[in-house]
């Protein structure tokens, strides 16, 4: 197969598939989508004549959710916040 019909076949039902588990905040969902963005790129580095460009055309997405914090749920909130101060004058 050539790269564009890899790509045909395969590349753009991952590639829709990815955008609507990307659409609203679940980071489970998230995880799924890197996980089938990284299965492509398996699959694309092992069919010979269609991985580097590929490979390099789907890193950019995963390098993005990755670095942007989908991964990893909504923020926390930082231990001094939450806790009550027995230091003020009143006790309250």
């Amino acid at each position: 197969m050539s790269a564009l019909q890899m790509w045909i076949v395969l590349g753009v039902p991952v590639v829709v598939a990815v955008v609507v588990l990307l659409v609203g905040g679940s980071p489970a969902r998230a995880r799924v989508a890197v996980g089938l963005l990284v299965g492509l790129a398996a699959v694309l580095a092992l069919v010979p004549g269609v991985g580097g460009p590929s490979i390099a055309l789907l890193g950019l997405p995963i390098v993005v959710l990755v670095a942007s914090g989908r991964l990893e749920g909504q923020p926390r909130e930082r231990h001094h916040e939450t806790r009550r101060r027995m230091t003020t004058a009143g006790g309250v």
